[in-house]
């Protein structure tokens, strides 16, 4: 119950940090995609439950503030939390590279599909303009962000954890 009522705190710092901040820390029109970020790092580090979890209640915010279909951004940020849970146990957390390959997927798909569902149904079809003008320099914005947070997130994921109380199935017999 800790971790889920921390992690829906996070989400909501961040959406709120997406929305205000957003604006200011934007260089040429093109903001970080905060919220794709975190079903990545706790996907990755916890799964792909959490990964899921965390991916569907960051893109339920973004679909209220940003989005005119509700559940398209949930949708495709559970996939994303999927895909990084995926990597679970496999790699070592502190590992940098491959969650940043998954954001940079990640926000790659997402952004690609916005281009599709918004542009490319009302006949907007310069999709290379799209691509290196908008999907191309917000992958590089949030990857740097990322990069920058990730050590924060490496430190927090541990205090999320419910502690273990001294309990008879957990007593270890060498404690004797």
């Amino acid at each position: 119950m800790k971790r889920k009522a921390g992690e829906l705190l996070i989400i909501i710092l961040f959406y709120v940090l997406q929305i205000t901040l957003g604006r200011a820390i934007s260089i040429g029109g093109i903001m970080p995609n905060l919220l794709v970020i975190l079903p990545v790092v706790f996907g990755y580090l916890n799964g792909k439950n959490e990964g899921m979890f965390v991916g569907f209640f960051a893109g339920l915010l973004y679909d209220l503030s940003a989005s005119s279909l509700l559940g398209f951004s949930a949708l495709v940020f559970v996939y994303i939390g999927y895909l990084a849970g995926i990597f679970y146990r496999r790699y070592e957390g502190s590992e940098m590279i491959i969650p940043l390959v998954i954001i940079f997927a990640g926000d790659f798909i997402f952004e690609f599909l916005s281009y599709v569902g918004n542009f490319l149904l009302h006949n907007r079809l310069n999709l290379i303009y799209f691509i290196t003008r908008f999907i191309i320099p917000e992958m590089i914005y949030t990857g740097i962000v990322f990069v920058l947070l990730y050590k924060l997130f490496l430190w927090l994921n541990p205090h999320l954890e419910v502690r273990n109380k001294r309990r008879v199935n957990n007593f270890d017999e060498r404690n004797i």
